[in-house]
């Protein structure tokens, strides 16, 4: 009888569901609180993020410190422009606009003066290559107004590799432009170094950029070129810089930073205004035989020049003789008044002009601004 029960006791289940769905019901909670707790904890890590990088960019701080432009007496040819990182942390420049159109590729300065190098070229700069501005410290970027064309070459040791002239022969090139620009457009230039002439692409070789290799085809496959020689390849990558026209030395520069947070940091940078005065003074000359005579000489005088966003800081004169036939001084006599060493009355015809430069590298002629001034005599 005992023994009926226990088996008439384990065939029953009418209790089996009803623990089956509480434990059902315990895993799925246990399942929706591990879900909500990922959630939430996803959702504190973005909260976190965001709060990271919103400091980050209300922290970034740059500043245009100076430019050092550079003309040819009427446009700007390119400027020199050092910025200055206030953060602790380091900044990116994505883009730089000056006045009403952007620069698409620039150059800068490392800590000794020289070009960036990437790779064995020239650094160039862009919205993909972002200038970095290091923390606490300042950085010279190069902007160049002309197209930026960078240029590189190798000799192909031919005669090393290519045993056999029946057969091609592949070489490793070690200054393909890809190798620091990838996917620019460039134009190369193979030579025979023994003879000079250009060799044509073609029957004779071709170059697979994917693989920065140059394929010889040997004289199976129609090649005409030889396993005797080395030859020598060039390349030249020619970088569009500014998207606009020169601005003109007198006029003001607005130049703005584009970082790779969104963050804009601009700076005004507008000329000094030259003005020139001449003056003409009498002296008393003694002879040796003690008598006085008077020589007139002439004062340049540059003090009423004014500089509306900072102070001028170097003055420099340029005259000229005889309608700019002789070359007195060609902005090589410094000061803000100065004493040329010239007679007035003996030089015919004199031309003065004046160049004043800023605190902040802007620089102005008064040949750009109301025009030399003549001594007529």
């Amino acid at each position: 009888m005992a023994g009926k029960d226990m088996n008439t006791f384990l065939r029953d289940t009418r209790g089996v569901s009803v623990i089956f769905a509480t434990l059902l019901l315990i895993l799925i909670t246990i399942i929706a609180a591990s879900g909500v707790a990922f959630m939430v904890s996803t959702m504190q890590k973005d909260a976190m993020d965001r709060e990271s990088h919103q400091a980050a960019v209300k922290s970034e701080e740059l500043r245009i410190v100076s430019i050092k432009p550079s003309g040819n007496g009427t446009a700007w040819q390119s400027i020199d422009m050092t910025v200055l990182n206030l953060n602790t942390a380091n900044s990116y420049i994505s883009s730089i606009k000056l006045n009403d159109a952007y620069f698409l590729n620039f150059k800068a300065y490392d800590a000794s003066g020289n070009h960036d190098v990437y790779r064995d070229y020239p650094a160039v700069y862009h919205a993909k290559n972002r200038v970095m501005i290091p923390a606490t410290k300042a950085k010279t970027i190069h902007l160049n107004f002309s197209d930026i064309v960078v240029t590189g070459s190798e000799a192909i040791p031919a005669t090393t590799g290519w045993t056999n002239n029946s057969e091609n022969y592949t070489y490793r090139l070690k200054m393909h432009p890809w190798k620091a620009y990838s996917g620019e457009f460039f134009t190369y230039k193979v030579v025979d170094i023994n003879n000079s002439t250009v060799c044509h692409q073609g029957a004779n070789f071709t170059i697979f950029n994917e693989t920065q290799t140059i394929t010889f085809f040997g004289n199976d496959s129609g090649g005409s070129l030889s396993n005797t020689t080395n030859y020598d390849i060039s390349y030249t990558v020619d970088f569009r810089s500014y998207f606009g026209v020169p601005p003109l030395e007198k006029e003001p520069l607005q130049i703005e930073l584009i970082t790779s947070y969104i963050n804009i940091f601009k700076g005004l940078f507008t000329p000094p205004m030259p003005v020139a005065n001449v003056q003409f003074r009498v002296e008393y000359i003694m002879d040796t035989n003690g008598t006085q005579s008077p020589r007139s000489y002439m004062i340049l005088d540059a003090s009423d020049s004014r500089d509306n966003d900072g102070f001028i800081t170097s003055y420099k004169w340029a005259l000229w003789n005889d309608n700019g036939n002789e070359v007195l001084y060609d902005y090589n006599l410094s000061g803000m008044v100065v004493r040329p060493m010239i007679d007035p009355y003996n030089h015919q015809n004199v031309t003065i002009d004046l160049m004043v430069t800023d605190d902040r590298g802007m620089t102005a002629k008064l040949s750009q601004v109301s025009g030399n001034l003549t001594v007529l005599s």
